[in-house]
């Protein structure tokens, strides 16, 4: 494939992302379950994120774009995993996870601050602050006790590999056996060290011709990047119907980026 296929996916992608924002934006959360809002405000950084894997694509940074991929991923493996099964329950754990590590992390700086004196600042309104820490970490408990009240027996995970099999044996609708836990391969064998740049992360950017000469470049064409970003904001539409977030029809466009992109892999396999 060459860059005009980034270029009409691209454009399918956009009009997709505009369809349903207007559709979004029309619709009354009242009444909402927590399964229902969390997919509601999940959609914004789904597409803001695919919409900068495109970008760099179309500028051939595709390794860049890897970084982006990899957080797709695991969004999208979160995403699936707290509607298959046990909602509630899932999202709590979560929810519950998230103060957990605010917490660890606001008792992290403290201990910092009183072992380095001079990172603490005298403005109680700021982060290294240890008045303003104390406040804080009382803040944060406070909301993880009325979880704890509201959910005695909280049940979830809060491993990704455990999740992609999760969603394995939860059977999502129109996924191929085996698909989460691919993702969670190529998130941590494939896009893991270019994310981090550790060792072999600054191979990814090195390159070596036949003479032996070194050369560095951003990555590939892309075409893999792109698409499986793409995918993602496709099967995030869906959940949006699916979970009566919206009613009605799917839109034309979702099933016309889908055709899209198979009628792109049937010509690239072709070739």
């Amino acid at each position: 494939m060459d860059n005009k296929y980034i270029e009409g996916l691209n454009k399918k992608f956009l009009q997709l992302k505009q369809e349903i924002t207007h559709l979004l934006s029309g619709v009354n959360r009242s009444g909402h379950s927590h399964l229902q809002n969390y997919i509601f405000f999940a959609h914004k950084p789904v597409f803001s994120f695919t919409e900068a894997i495109l970008i760099l694509c179309e500028k051939k940074k595709s390794n860049a774009a890897k970084v982006l991929l990899r957080a797709l991923f695991e969004a999208h493996i979160d995403i699936i995993y707290h509607q298959i099964n046990e909602s509630e329950q899932r999202l709590a754990f979560s929810a519950k996870r998230m103060f957990d590590e605010r917490i660890t992390i606001l008792n992290e700086i403290l201990s910092l601050i009183k072992k380095y004196p001079n990172l603490e600042s005298q403005d109680e309104t700021k982060l290294f602050n240890s008045t303003y820490l104390t406040k804080a970490l009382a803040d944060q408990d406070t909301h993880r006790q009325a979880i704890l009240r509201a959910n005695p027996n909280l049940n979830g995970t809060k491993h990704l590999q455990d999740k992609a099999k999760l969603c394995e044996k939860g059977e999502v609708k129109n996924s191929e056996p085996g698909s989460f836990e691919r993702m969670y391969s190529l998130i941590y064998r494939q896009l893991s060290p270019v994310a981090h740049l550790n060792i072999e992360g600054l191979q990814e950017f090195v390159g070596q011709d036949e003479y032996g000469k070194i050369f560095f470049h951003d990555g590939d064409n892309g075409d893999f990047i792109a698409t499986q970003a793409v995918g993602i904001s496709i099967a995030l539409s869906k959940d949006l119907y699916d979970n009566k977030i919206l009613t009605g029809e799917q839109i034309i466009i979702i099933q016309e980026t889908e055709k899209f992109i198979a009628q792109a892999n049937i010509q690239f396999q072709e070739s």
